[in-house]
């Protein structure tokens, strides 16, 4: 079904190829689990690693000959290609659900991820429908505002007749450091003379042109990748966009959206009516946003038990005003919102594992505020420092971390001499942890979800999910009811000594239900 709706017109064979008792479902997603980060869990790869004996590729069928899509392979082809899928397929099966038992994740793979495929199936099938005149006044204001950059730096160069590709880095490069002649800064990713943001951010307080630049590059990259890209991928049947979701392609465990990638979809823009506008609902029906509220520093507080913590989302009190009171160390009603603002960026960069040194990029700050700044959280939040040292000693004796349902991602770095691939592992080891469980919570929500609306044989759909936050598509004589029906299914996931909160919201697209 997936196949059919969301890429081709028709091909039984190549829709039966990938419903095959659900083997290769069940096998690549087992593979996934028990494979190194670094091992491809594709069919093909998977046959070549175990057995040695290599496949038909997509590539090989199709893209090779040229062929529009895998209707036009000749039958022969087309068998042999299919019934290989099959037969390697029920080869791998034993195989990987011999290392499911083995390496203790049968709990995840038949509680969690088996059971979220036909919500995703129906998720893909359903898709969502993209308001394509919506898109194209966006599109208008946002070319007049690229053609206005370049007259501008046209204008400060004295050029009558531009020729200057703002794309083209090495012009970009020529512009800046021989024409004008700023000086080549020193970034963290792209080195000396570097054309990057960062690069650009610290020469546009020295000329107008690197400012204009980056939001030239900016304002390309959202017509480019989603003002021009998005309505390509328009189902001519549904009328929909049918996003494929993937439970195999990031580490910790998060879904991951693509063909297009629907997560990435920003969340606001200068040009109305902005981008997430031109996705709405179906006839006669609304979406119901519902966001889990600080989803992973819930996670966090209840797998390190740091008692502020606990008390703080037990009595639903203001943690980034609470963190910014014992960064400052000041009273908690003297803390201003830009104190606030620091507080929640370091909440959240603890999870990521945050270094003095990153921290003082991120906010722009000396190194020695941000090393006084990690010190006070830890000294502020005990449990919390106990738990990331209890983390990283445990990583380093599995040489592997778990999430709280058993997700292994393997963490070799943790044995590296080299400080900074230590430091690297250490920040994934804690990261993992936290966002995996997170993203485990998530997709029980899911499945919980979508069991809960059939019980109320409610014709309502979820169509996205965007890590912590599900859309769901309602018909709107029941909105009310179901959105209740959804925050209390989502925030009943667990029962912690921390509470799930969940905020929902109702609207006719999904810029109106955006947190």
């Amino acid at each position: 079904k997936i196949m059919h709706h969301a890429k081709y017109d028709c091909l039984a064979l190549r829709a039966a190829d990938y419903t095959v008792n659900g083997l290769i479902f069940d096998t690549l997603i087992a593979a996934r689990l028990v494979a190194p980060d670094w091992q491809s869990v594709g069919l093909k790869d998977l046959s070549l690693h175990y057995f040695n004996e290599p496949m038909l590729s997509f590539k090989e069928v199709v893209s090779q000959k040229k062929l529009p899509d895998f209707s036009h392979v000749d039958l022969k082809t087309a068998t042999e290609y299919a019934a290989a899928d099959a037969h390697q397929t029920m080869r791998l099966y034993p195989i990987l659900q011999k290392e499911i038992d083995h390496q203790a994740i049968s709990e995840l793979f038949y509680t969690i991820e088996m059971p979220l495929i036909p919500v995703l199936i129906e998720m893909q099938e359903h898709g969502i429908f993209l308001d394509v005149p919506s898109l194209e006044a966006t599109d208008k204001r946002v070319s007049s505002e690229l053609e206005l950059i370049k007259t501008k730096i046209s204008a400060i160069l004295g050029d009558s007749q531009p020729s200057l590709n703002l794309n083209s880095p090495a012009q970009v490069k020529e512009l800046l450091f021989n024409r004008l002649e700023l000086p080549k800064v020193e970034t963290r990713k792209g080195g000396k003379g570097s054309t990057n943001v960062e690069a650009l951010q610290e020469l546009s307080h020295l000329h107008p042109i690197p400012g204009l630049i980056l939001k030239y590059r900016e304002l390309f990259k959202l017509k480019s990748t989603y003002i021009d890209a998005l309505p390509r991928f328009i189902n001519k049947k549904t009328g929909h966009i049918h996003s494929n979701f993937s439970q195999t392609a990031v580490a910790t465990g998060r879904l991951a959206s693509s063909d297009p990638n629907l997560q990435n979809i920003p969340l606001e823009s200068d040009y109305q009516p902005p981008i997430r506008a031109a996705f709405k609902p179906d006839s006669e029906c609304v979406f119901i946003s519902a966001d889990y509220s600080q989803i992973e520093l819930r996670v966090l507080a209840y797998l390190s038990q740091d008692e502020l913590l606990l008390h703080s989302f037990a009595y639903d009190k203001d943690i980034h005003s609470q963190t910014a009171s014992a960064l400052f160390q000041v009273p908690l009603t003297h803390v201003t919102s830009e104190q606030r603002q620091i507080g929640k960026r370091i909440n959240f960069s603890i999870l990521y594992g945050m270094t003095p040194y990153g921290l003082a990029h991120d906010l722009n700050i000396q190194f020695s505020t941000a090393k006084e700044y990690i010190k006070n959280y830890m000294a502020h939040y005990p449990g919390v420092q106990r738990w990331m040292q209890e983390v990283i000693e445990q990583t380093k004796k599995d040489g592997f971390v778990r999430t709280l349902w058993g997700r292994k991602r393997k963490i070799p770095g943790i044995y590296e001499k080299n400080r900074a691939l230590y430091s690297e592992a250490e920040r994934v080891a804690i990261n993992t942890r936290a966002q995996g469980t997170a993203a485990e919570i998530v997709k029980i929500g899911m499945i919980n979800v979508a069991h809960a609306l059939k019980e109320k044989k409610s014709e309502a759909q979820i169509v996205l999910q965007i890590h912590d936050e599900l859309l769901i598509n309602c018909p709107q004589k029941e909105a009310l009811i179901i959105e209740q029906l959804i925050k209390e299914t989502l925030e009943s996931v667990v029962n912690w000594n921390v509470p799930l909160k969940v905020t929902t919201r109702i609207g006719n697209d999904w810029h109106e239900v955006t947190k």
